[in-house]
């Protein structure tokens, strides 16, 4: 029986695109330590809802990257290589289009690796 590994990526989440969700997406007060807990199911769906990814992708991870301060978020999927021992996670990059009638879709997503 061989189990297959699912592959990881990360997207990079501007504050343009947070400003999009439709409830508030508040990032951390830098220069403030905070030892809490948030309740991730939550923050996860809505990411997902915001992201619009197609359900082959699975959010695994949810964090502030403080030095370039915007979101990241994690992702695993089949459809994603498997990053090589030591190395950065893959960036996913999802174009998306709108509608006349307002309709947003992920039209393409590209992997740079």
């Amino acid at each position: 029986m061989t189990t297959e590994v699912k592959g990881r990526a990360r997207l990079n989440v501007s504050d343009d695109l947070v400003k999009l969700a439709s409830v508030k997406i508040e990032k951390p007060k830098s220069g403030e330590i905070i030892w809490d807990a948030m309740e991730a199911k939550g923050l996860f769906d809505t990411f997902q809802s915001l992201l619009l990814l197609p359900d082959k992708y699975t959010i695994i991870g949810v964090f502030f990257d403080l030095s370039f301060y915007q979101w990241v978020v994690i992702v695993e999927s089949y459809a994603l290589p498997l990053p090589e021992k030591g190395s950065m996670l893959p960036m996913l990059i999802p174009k998306y289009q709108r509608t006349e009638d307002g309709k947003v879709s992920i039209i393409e997503i590209q992997v740079m690796l």
